[in-house]
């Protein structure tokens, strides 16, 4: 595991229970998630099942139509016994998806959405390695759903540095971020042998915006 991603996950074990108390906020349902993601988590029927990469405490399943199968995967244990303590019942495991073991035994989806983790990801060869394992763990006919931070706002600039953004947290903790845009995004699902339906940035409220104003780039993408 490179000193980056290991940096990355001592702070979000650090991080993990305060980052999962300000994360329990709904957008004017019961649902956790942000708007456009709920809109293609309601894609999915009552036994489909969905691996999710990167959990954190599991605020997905707030989102989840009932009947969905669901695995939640995560590299902090602080944020998985969070996820534990909020969504019993549900099914947890450890793990870092940058490492082979972390693909092992965890069967075939429907769906597999992978929110706000590429973007802590710092090697092109290891976001490629995650997309690509994803995609051996994806039905036929199932899509992926991705979303990275829209780091070209202007309220990131003043993190930049060189090829990175280092975002703070709690003005403790830096985050060490990836900037990407619809290009080099493309580029990298297209290597990992991955179809791009949608890609597009999405606002806070789930609409579409543009690279300056929009907070995430948004994909959808199937084998």
């Amino acid at each position: 595991m490179s000193d980056i991603v290991t940096g990355i996950q001592n702070m979000y074990d650090e991080i993990g229970t305060h980052f999962s108390r300000t994360r329990q906020k709904t957008y004017g349902t019961s649902s956790s998630n942000w708007p456009v993601t709920d809109i293609y988590l309601k894609k999915l029927k009552a036994g489909q099942s969905i691996l999710d990469i990167g959990c954190g405490n599991g605020k997905l399943i707030s989102g989840l139509p009932k009947g969905v199968s669901y695995l939640g995967t995560d590299f902090s244990q602080t944020l998985l016994t969070e996820a534990k303590l909020l969504y019993p019942g549900y099914d947890f495991r450890f793990g870092n998806a940058i490492e082979p073991n972390h693909w092992e035994g965890l069967g075939m989806y429907e769906a597999i959405f992978c929110v706000a983790v590429l973007h802590h990801i710092p090697e092109r060869a290891q976001q490629v390695y995650i997309l690509t394992e994803a995609k051996k763990h994806l039905k036929k006919g199932g899509f992926l759903y991705l979303t990275v931070w829209n780091l070209w706002q202007e309220k990131f600039a003043q993190y930049q540095i060189d090829d990175h953004f280092e975002v703070p947290y709690n003005k403790k903790w830096i985050r060490y971020c990836v900037a990407f845009d619809v290009q080099t995004l493309t580029d990298i699902l297209t290597e990992a042998g991955f179809n791009v339906e949608e890609m597009f940035y999405a606002g806070q409220d789930g609409g579409r915006a543009d690279m300056i104003n929009g907070q995430n780039l948004v994909v959808v993408a199937r084998a």
